[in-house]
This record gives C-alpha cells, structure tokens and sequence, in this order.
C-alpha cells in the first residue's frame, strides 16, 4: 500500500528534515511504500534562498535525495489531485510539523512604535486554507483515508478566527479519518472551530521516535567527534540572534565550563552561526540534519533557542537550558508563553524550570551561573522515562493511524 506525507519537505530547518525521515522510515519499516508529495511554495523557497547560504542549500537538497522517496513537483491543489491519482496513493498523511496554522488579520498587526502601525506578511502556507487542510478534497475523484498527524498551529490566534470561517474549517477537518495535534494549544483551536465536536488528541513529535525508526551506523560519537574536532565532554550553544545573551554571556559559560572540563561549541542554524560568540569551537556549514541530530545527541548539554533541539535532548536525555523564541506578545510586552509548543512540552516532561521565555521587552535572562547549574543538576533518568513514555504514545498513535489507512 502507498502511503503519501504531505509536509515541509523541501525547507531548510534541521528538525523538518528529522522529523519526516522519522515517518518515512517507520511506514517503510510497517511494510508500506511512503511517497513525499513534492509541494514547495514559491514564496518559501525564494526565502530560504535569500536567507541559507548556497553550500547549505545543496546539503539539504543532498540529504532529501538520499533519504526521501519525492514525488514529482507540484505546485496547486489539482496537482495534488493527479498525485494522488496517478501514484495510486491510498492513503496520506499530513504533518507531522505546524501545518494547521491561520493568522487573522487583527492578530498580525504590529506596533513598531506609537506612531508607527504594520502588519506581519504571511505567506499561503499558515494562512486557511491550503494544501495541508485538505483544499484538494473536492478534486479527487476517489476519497482516500486522510491523517493529520502531530499537527501544529504555531501560536496561531484561533479566537480571532470569526465565525464563518470557522465553519468552513470545520467542514475541512471532518474530511480526515483521523487528527492528532502537538501541544495543547492547538488541541484547544481544533476543539473551538468544531464547537467542541473535534478535540484531538495530543501525540509526539516524530522525533521522539528518530533512534527507532532511522539507523545511522556510519555516526559514531567517534566519527563526529573527530569530524568536527570535539573533545568528548561538550556543550553545544545555538542561538537565533544576539538577543537572547550576548558576548560577554557566552564569554562568562564558557569560562565555568571550562573550569569543570567541558568545551563549549557553537552550533549553526542552517542559515549559520547567528549569535555574537569569541568561542573556540565552531560548528560550520555545510551541515548534514543526521550529523545536527548526532552532535546533540552526544552533547553533555544543549542551551539555545527552538524546540528541536530540546525534542532530540529529551529524547537522547542530554541535558538542556532552553530559551523559548514561541508565543505570543502583544503592544510588546505581554506574553502568552502557554502558545508555545516547546512550553506544552516541557509542562508534560517536568522540565518548565529547564526553560525561559526569550520573547517580547521584559524577558530577563538568566545568569550564566545559574543556566550552567541547571546543566550539571539535569535528571537524566526522568528524561530517560519521559522518552520512554513519549515512544509509547508515538508507536500508539502510528497504529491508530495505519488502521484508518486499511
């Protein structure tokens, strides 16, 4: 049987990549045949481009026609429709990422200043309704069985959505068989524009699963320890901007760490090394996702930004600080954290106190003491249980998903 995934294929983001091979691998190791459908919006990647540097580009790129069976390019919901049919698709499944988004207008304007009044740009991907919410259905002439699996809203404020086009989402969701979502946040927007009909479940993040479903062989600890000139006790620090701590921070972590025996190395994004740091061990670009995931995997420790990092922390049990970059802010200064998926997360694992919010005017960060404290404490075990669990719930919910598909 032939299984379609409907995801952020094609994008340059390490966890996008790691989560999809996970899904990839798992139907294939169930005995199915999964098929990428290869759906890339113009407007992302004329982004990516403008944003990742070239020899990063050709890395993912790499990576995607090594590790994933890709359909042929589609670029509207007709085509979407043909894929289907002429692939003899039997089944698909969309997500697992934050494919269930809409912004509305009012929640998108900004306040630069007092005088000053903008509006966020969006592009058709987080804006109702797309390809993820199924805007192809009325074209296919044979209704297959449909999953939205680990889905995402990403901060997304449902409660501005008004109440006609609630109810057109609403007649898209009930086209799929089954719905799974992320974090509560998103359990909370399916349950409003259902009226209370639709309350998904929340499952994991694909990640969780990645020791399971993908094998590696070749990524040794040592062979990325020599790779990229590491010595065996080291902490990796990752973030968007200098905003969250600056040069003398990192200076300052560094210096603790080194003093119990530990190198500190910056770790890129795939638009690369984004903060201001004088540390002496860099990670560069080109880099593999498989060797992003390998590096945190055989860390002592994570600190930075985005939720990945932290998924592949809590799954491998490597200690973390995480400087949560989701939620929301309004006029500049108020903060809803509890959007954030990454603090869903954490709220189930146990480890909120592991976490800060990095957004919005008031944020106050913590001193590097008191982060490098948090990673020398970190329980390991309880991390070790929590990934137990959250495996558990992942091979449950994946079952759940292949019986709809028969």
């Amino acid at each position: 049987m032939k299984i379609g995934i409907l995801t952020y294929h094609n994008v340059a983001n390490f966890g996008a990549n790691l989560q999809l091979l996970s899904t990839v691998n798992y139907l294939k190791q169930s005995g199915y045949v999964p098929l990428v459908i290869n759906w890339y919006l113009d407007e992302l990647e004329e982004m990516y481009k403008r944003l990742t540097p070239q020899i990063q580009l050709e890395m993912h790129k790499s990576y995607r026609d090594k590790n994933l069976p890709i359909s042929k390019m589609c670029k509207k919901s007709q085509d979407i429709a043909d894929i289907i049919e002429d692939e003899n698709i039997e089944g698909l499944i969309i997500g697992s990422d934050a494919v269930a988004q809409h912004h509305p207008l009012i929640s998108r304007i900004v306040f630069r200043s007092k005088k000053i009044v903008a509006v966020k740009k969006v592009t058709p991907d987080i804006m109702y309704s797309n390809l993820f919410w199924g805007n192809f259905v009325p074209l296919l002439r044979k209704k297959i069985p449909m999953a939205m699996m680990s889905v995402s809203s990403q901060d997304s404020a449902y409660r501005l959505i008004n109440k006609s086009l609630r109810s057109r989402m609403f007649q898209s969701i009930s086209n799929f068989n089954f719905i799974s979502v992320r974090d509560d946040w998103t359990q909370k927007m399916f349950k409003f524009i259902s009226d209370g009909k639709i309350i998904p479940s929340i499952t994991p993040d694909p990640v969780f699963a990645f020791n399971h479903n993908v094998t590696a062989e070749q990524l040794t600890k040592k062979f990325i320890l020599n790779k990229f000139n590491l010595r065996d006790d080291y902490i990796l620090l990752s973030f968007r901007n200098s905003k969250a701590v600056n040069n003398e921070w990192v200076n300052n972590f560094e210096l603790l760490a080194k003093k119990k025996g530990y190198d500190c190395a910056a770790l890129p994004f795939p638009q690369g090394i984004l903060f201001s740091n004088n540390l002496k061990k860099q990670i560069n670009l080109p880099l593999d996702p498989l060797e992003w995931y390998a590096l945190i995997k055989y860390s002592k420790g994570y600190i930075g930004h985005n939720m990945h990092p932290i998924v592949i922390s809590l799954h491998n049990a490597v200690p973390f600080f995480c400087f949560d970059n989701w939620g929301t802010v309004k006029f500049n200064y108020i903060v809803n954290e509890k959007t954030s998926k990454t603090y869903h997360l954490l709220s189930e694992a146990g480890f909120l106190d592991y976490r800060i919010t990095n957004i919005g005017r008031l944020q106050k960060i913590p001193t590097p003491q008191f982060v490098f404290d948090k990673i020398m404490s970190f329980d390991t075990v309880k991390a070790q249980n929590f990934s137990q669990l959250y495996f558990k719930n992942y091979t449950i919910m994946m079952k759940n998903i292949l019986s709809i598909m028969r």
